[in-house]
């Protein structure tokens, strides 16, 4: 490599860090400036029901419940921003993870949560991986909550999860037999706030995936989808050569 070359990928180096951290401060001084007018609203609105809701009527209630909700929704997606742009500065460093282990704790506290007999796991043994452990748990979190929550009502859940080694990378494949997720969607359900279902009929704000696809991209993979009406399968990949310290 030139001399030339090396300077110039440098300087690109520094430019794009320099750009990822005006984004992060950007993003955090955008929610944190949003929180104070909210609780504001939330404040009054709590205020004005509290001394006469004994004098609405069903419509006016029903405005004011769309007040509180919408604030909530709106404190919701702030803070999801604001702990999307401090993962780049949460970075704990590298360790060994049993994987194997990882994901049953997951698969444990979730099944807790969803608390549905009719929910069953096929996994694999997992490799041990270097990576930030938290950061890894959550990648898991994320796409197993995600299976549990857009199952097909007409069948009962069935997920599994399996490794394939390549030569500088794990990739791990999760598979559901739930909803599926519309071909139009399937690059975009990966960007920060943006879902492949309808806010009407299943909760969330559409960051997990994209909190998801950030991390991997701290351990040098990316993910994608295949997906039917018939289920889905998430495919990422973690590099081997992280080093560990």
């Amino acid at each position: 490599m030139s001399a030339d070359l090396k300077i110039q990928l440098d300087k690109a180096h520094k430019d794009l860090a320099a750009l990822k951290a005006e984004y992060d401060e950007f993003v955090y001084i955008v929610s944190h400036d949003l929180s104070g007018p909210l609780r504001q609203i939330e404040g009054f609105a709590e205020i004005v029901v509290s001394k006469h809701v004994d004098s609405f009527d069903d419509k006016t209630k029903h405005h004011f419940e769309l007040i509180q909700g919408g604030s909530n929704q709106a404190k919701l997606i702030i803070e999801a921003l604001r702990n999307y742009s401090r993962l780049n500065t949460m970075v704990q460093p590298f360790t060994v993870i049993n994987l194997s282990e990882v994901v049953a704790t997951v698969q444990n506290k979730l099944l807790a949560e969803f608390n549905n007999n009719n929910i069953t796991f096929s996994v694999d043994n997992l490799p041990i991986i270097v990576g930030e452990e938290k950061q890894i748990s959550q990648v898991f979190e994320h796409l197993i909550h995600n299976a549990l929550l857009y199952q097909a009502p007409e069948r009962a859940c069935h997920i599994s999860i399996c490794s394939i080694e390549h030569v500088d990378s794990w990739q791990f494949c999760l598979t559901d037999n739930g909803m599926g997720v519309a071909e139009k969607m399937q690059e975009k359900i990966f960007k920060v706030l943006k879902r492949g279902v309808s806010g009407k009929k299943f909760p969330g704000i559409g960051m997990g995936l994209a909190i998801v696809k950030k991390v991997l991209q701290f351990h040098q993979g990316h993910i994608w989808v295949e997906s039917t009406e018939n289920g889905s399968t998430f495919n990422f990949t973690i590099a081997k050569d992280l080093a560990d310290e």
